[in-house]
């Protein structure tokens, strides 16, 4: 089977941006507005691409999807962020319905609806461990069409005041690298099915036994809300602070990272070091030095 990766770039498409916008305008200036885009390309670059290029098994296909609408200036840089990545496509569209803007995509997957193929999706913000693809290939060897697969297990990474921390963390049919084995008739993307629900009603596969991914929550994540660009503390920022504090109390003392943590970290991202990583997130909190 076909592997396939699907990731969105700064797409415009119904999103919780309704619920803070007046107008098609305003929706599209909160979405590529300068001090956002500096954080979501520090991430894709720093985060996200770097994993993608470090997979053990590079045999599969990774499609970015962004709008035509998108400035110029960042498609330019999009472009440069890829090149060379014989394996990474970019889909631009004007469609904001996802599922017709990757048809084609899903058709070519299926092997002109002939075969089932495997879809996996990761947010532009987030990372994979070096052997997700090769995991996922073993995972959905037997599998049958319509089954979902999970990797709960990973670490979070997140901003809590000034700091940048880790820990552990696990969420049963977490978005990130999440798979769908699909009927070759089947051509609805990772994007357009409620996960938690999908896998109330479909078999799933779970494997909780190795750190599968990095959760990343930082100045400009979707779920932080729309009242503001850049979400410092409040909400759902202060929230995750304070429930990790909960688990972990050294965080109060200033620990910014756990054992349980570094040893994930090295596990999953050996290209890299668990110290660089909370240097990248804690850049979003100055978004201003990433446009310099």
């Amino acid at each position: 089977m076909k592997i396939y990766g699907h990731c969105r770039f700064s797409y415009f498409g119904p999103t919780d941006t309704g619920r803070a916008i007046a107008c098609e305008q305003d929706a599209k200036a909160l979405l590529w507005n300068a001090e956002r885009m500096a954080v979501r390309f520090h991430l894709f670059e720093n985060l996200m691409l770097p994993s993608i290029r470090a997979q053990t098994d590079q045999g599969f296909q990774f499609v970015v999807t962004t709008s035509n609408a998108m400035p110029d200036i960042y498609h330019a840089r999009l472009d440069a962020a890829v090149e060379g990545m014989q394996n990474v496509r970019i889909v631009r569209t004007s469609d904001t319905n996802i599922g017709r803007a990757l048809k084609s995509v899903m058709v070519e997957a299926s092997n002109d609806r002939t075969d089932p193929a495997v879809h996996f999706r990761i947010d532009d913000d987030d990372a994979l461990c070096v052997e997700y693809i090769a995991r996922l290939r073993a995972a959905a060897l037997g599998l049958r069409p319509s089954t979902m697969i999970t990797f709960p297990t990973g670490v979070l990474g997140f901003t809590d005041g000034n700091a940048a921390r880790h820990r552990a963390f696990n969420r049963h049919a977490i978005a990130i690298g999440l798979a769908l084995v699909k009927e070759p008739a089947d051509t609805r993307t990772p994007f357009q099915i409620q996960h938690r629900a999908y896998g109330q009603r479909n078999p799933v596969y779970a494997d909780p036994t190795f750190p599968a991914y990095h959760y990343t929550r930082h100045t400009t994540n979707n779920t932080n809300g729309y009242d503001q660009v850049i979400h410092r503390s409040g909400g759902v920022v202060d929230v995750v602070a304070r429930n990790s504090a909960k688990v972990h109390p050294e965080f109060a003392e200033g620990a910014v990272t756990t054992q349980e943590a570094e040893a994930m970290i090295a596990q999953a991202f050996p290209y890299t070091r668990a110290e660089d990583l909370r240097a990248v997130v804690q850049a979003t909190l100055r978004p201003d030095l990433l446009m310099a």
